[in-house]
């Protein structure tokens, strides 16, 4: 009987000590999950940023021809030649397999094409493959001519249903337009690379293109850039960082059918996180999927379960043996202990107390005269004076941040609360004020001691530490994962948020609000003429602009390159959108000075409201970019209504 008496005590401070080490290791382990979440998300923005800013590139390319076809009123392959060499596309757009032209011929024109393009100097030249059909759409130039694209002009990619939903769309629409994973025609050999293309209609000059008949009957033909999917994933992001792996899918299911690319990594290692993101691409579906292994763990973990859980044990071993050894001293110590003074017990209890807490501030309440009696490491985090000892409750109460103060106190209820298991212990993080306007976040840990006869806690004791340091790191790897990086703005993830949260009041109060996007026009000369570090100060100029010409309840952001978002919720009229966008029209118009150059930029804008235009995110945001496309082909510096 004396010998299970001697055991209990030892036995109960050893399950506290393993509950303790087991709560500090868990909470741990979750902080460090939520940490390695947020580098996972970093990187799957970074990897559709990419892909949305490289294929908006390749879309301005295009145009570019487009407007030069335009301006000439003829498809002259001589000038489409210089056109191509003065691109520098190993230089700057990298990935692109070829640009060429593409011939609209009806039945009735097709021995004049045939007979044209042999008198230009292809003897040989057929279109492939033969057959009689309604209409003809022959390849009449690739390039650069070098390689693979040398093959002979000639191959009609109408022939081909998957081209040919392509071209149709963007024959329709008068945009770009992409298609599923084809094999491309210079491909010859058996193990040929997955690939896709972008079409642009070209159509006749100065003829009317507002209708969809119109369209149809003034076409001349297509430009189209052709990508082997592997040298474009390549082009944009090298080798990965380790530890992630990347797949690219056509369309929305991650069939292996459908698969585009796929890093060296995939599959080899178990993954630890996976996340797919769903892209929209001229027109057409993308699924890309991202999954984290062993290694990116380890790049960005913060390992400390095992120590804590290590050091844990060890010290729980250690109480666990001084609590037996002292319930085992002979009936004399045990005599000689009983006659110690209340105030030598409670000296005896703050120092275990504080090498417990091994070099965290230590805290000591009693409740019945509302003092807490404090070490030196509390006093110097609190910013009070070293030599001070005691402080009233409601000092200490005075001194929590007014945001925390409520959670606080109903956290140190549990310590008078005794639980189900005869525990009673609190956690809580908050603000204290630390002198002169300064604040500190502090982890504060306190359990009940000692109780009176009725079961009323007496002795509260226990330990806080800085964590100031750490809540810092937090808050800004969550600002990083929602804003964009140039120009601070809210990111697409964080807009979408945000967006979701206006059409959710909006629905409820029966109000309107409005979604713009924003394209930049002439950008891109000056970016080519003065470099890309001017160019990026020349975007955060215009961030600031917009954050400056808004209202404080709208909201401003980037979703990839030149493009801009602005979210405009409570409008009490549909003008007061659009006098807010002539308002940023003519801000952006204003001259820009960036390292002594006055440059000049003007934009398009094009607005949807909900709900006339759209009634969730989808619909709106589809209604606001057609609205700003139409502002692009009515000679840009526009706001159009959708």
């Amino acid at each position: 009987m004396s010998s299970a008496r001697s055991n209990l005590l030892p036995g109960l401070i050893l399950a506290f000590s393993l509950t303790l080490t087991w709560w500090v290791w868990d909470h741990e382990r979750q902080a460090a999950r939520q940490e390695l979440k947020s580098h996972f998300d970093f990187a799957l923005s970074e990897a559709v940023s990419r892909i949305d800013q490289r294929m908006t590139a390749y879309d301005q390319m295009l145009r570019g021809v487009q407007g030069m076809v335009a301006a000439t009123g003829r498809m002259d392959r001589t000038q489409f030649h210089d056109y191509v060499n003065a691109l520098q596309i190993d230089a700057n757009l990298s990935g692109l397999q070829a640009l060429g032209l593409i011939e609209f011929v009806p039945a009735e024109r097709k021995a004049a094409h045939l007979a044209r393009m042999r008198h230009e100097g292809y003897t040989d030249y057929r279109i492939d493959p033969p057959g009689e059909r309604e209409i003809y759409t022959p390849v009449i130039q690739r390039e650069p001519d070098l390689g693979q694209n040398r093959a002979p002009p000639g191959f009609d990619p109408w022939s081909d249903p998957v081209r040919q939903v392509a071209m149709a769309r963007a024959r329709d629409a008068g945009m770009p337009s992409i298609t599923g994973k084809v094999r491309l025609a210079t491909e010859t050999g058996p193990a040929a690379s997955p690939g896709f293309i972008m079409y642009l209609p070209i159509y006749a000059r100065d003829r009317p293109l507002e209708k969809l008949e119109q369209r149809r009957q003034n076409l001349q033909g297509w430009v189209f850039a052709s990508f082997r999917m592997k040298d474009l994933m390549a082009s944009l992001y090298g080798e990965l960082p380790p530890g992630l792996a990347l797949s690219l899918y056509d369309g929305v299911e991650a069939d292996e059918s459908a698969l585009l690319s796929r890093s060296s990594q995939w599959g080899k290692r178990p993954a630890i996180m996976t996340a797919n993101e769903y892209l929209v691409v001229a027109g057409h579906n993308w699924l890309l999927s991202l999954t984290a292994q062993d290694a990116f763990a380890s790049r960005f973990g913060r390992n400390g379960e095992e120590w804590i859980a290590g050091c844990g044990i060890v010290f729980s071993l250690l109480l666990a043996l001084i609590a037996w050894q002292l319930s085992t001293t002979r009936a004399r110590a045990l005599r000689l202990a009983a006659n110690m003074t209340h105030d030598l017990r409670e000296s005896e209890q703050r120092w275990a107390f504080a090498l417990e807490g091994a070099g965290d501030g230590v805290w000591d309440w009693n409740r019945e005269s509302q003092q807490i009696v404090t070490s030196a490491r509390w006093r110097e985090i609190m910013g009070y004076d070293e030599n001070r000892l005691a402080f009233g409750f409601d000092e200490w109460k005075c001194r929590i941040h007014p945001d925390d103060l409520i959670p606080t106190l109903r956290a140190m209820q549990a310590c008078l609360e005794k639980q189900a298991d005869g525990t009673a212990s609190c956690v809580a993080e908050y603000r204290v004020c630390a002198g002169e306007g300064q604040w500190k976040w502090v982890l504060s840990r306190g359990m009940t001691v000692s109780r009176s006869a009725d079961g009323q806690p007496e002795r509260i004791i226990g330990t806080i530490t800085d964590i100031s340091e750490r809540k810092a790191i937090e808050d800004r790897i969550q600002h990083m994962a929602q804003h964009d990086a140039l120009t601070d703005l809210p990111n697409r993830a964080l807009f979408s948020d945000r967006l979701q949260r206006a059409l959710a009041n909006a629905n409820r109060r029966q109000e309107r609000l409005s979604l713009a996007f924003l394209d930049l026009d002439h950008f891109k000369p000056i970016n080519d003429q003065y470099g890309h570090a001017v160019g990026d100060q020349l975007l955060q100029q215009v961030a600031r602009r917009l954050q400056e010409t808004v209202r404080t309840s709208d909201t401003v952001g980037r979703i990839g390159g030149d493009e801009f978002v602005i979210l405009m919720p409570e409008l009490q009229e549909i003008s007061d959108a659009h006098g807010l966008a002539e308002k940023i029209r003519r801000a952006l118009d204003q001259p820009f000075l960036i390292d002594g150059h006055r440059l000049n930029i003007s934009c398009s804008l094009g607005i949807a409201i909900y709900p006339e235009h759209g009634r969730d995110e989808i619909s709106l945001a589809k209604s606001a970019d057609s609205a700003m496309y139409r502002a692009k082909e009515s000679g840009r510096n526009s706001v159009c209504m959708a």
